[in-house]
């Protein structure tokens, strides 16, 4: 059960193939290692969101989530981390401000809305739920 994915332009099931490969070759895994990767990441995320639903408990923070979720899905939306998060609004902002000041994720201006900024992931950060 994957219910993080709000916009259509983020769903996993749209990225294409060639899209996966190459960001599996970027972080220097095999295409099946990455594959195997992604399940183990989309488990927890999973784990995490059936907790919440059945006894309000997270495994996750609010900044785990948020990096699962752009690690899966890539750049997103400010409004759609902020509600992988599940935090208030004034909440995300203190999360935001820690992953920056980490240099784990940056935003920047979607070059379609110039109103919407966008979160992503630094691709140089190997966040890999394994180590080989």
């Amino acid at each position: 059960m994957w219910i993080w994915v709000t916009d259509s332009r983020t769903n996993t099931a749209d990225r294409t193939d060639e899209a996966a490969q190459a960001s599996d070759a970027g972080a220097g895994r095999s295409s099946s290692q990455g594959e195997a990767a992604d399940a183990i990441w989309r488990g927890l995320a999973d784990l995490d969101e059936k907790l919440h639903l059945q006894r309000n408990i997270r495994l996750l923070t609010p900044e785990a989530r948020v990096l699962i979720h752009l690690k899966l899905n890539g750049s997103v939306p400010v409004t759609t981390a902020m509600q992988v998060a599940g935090t208030s609004y004034r909440g995300f902002y203190a999360v935001l401000e820690r992953l920056k000041q980490a240099g784990i994720v940056a935003t920047v201006k979607d070059p379609q809305d110039q109103r919407v900024r966008r979160l992503s992931l630094d691709p140089s950060i190997p966040i890999s739920p394994v180590n080989r």
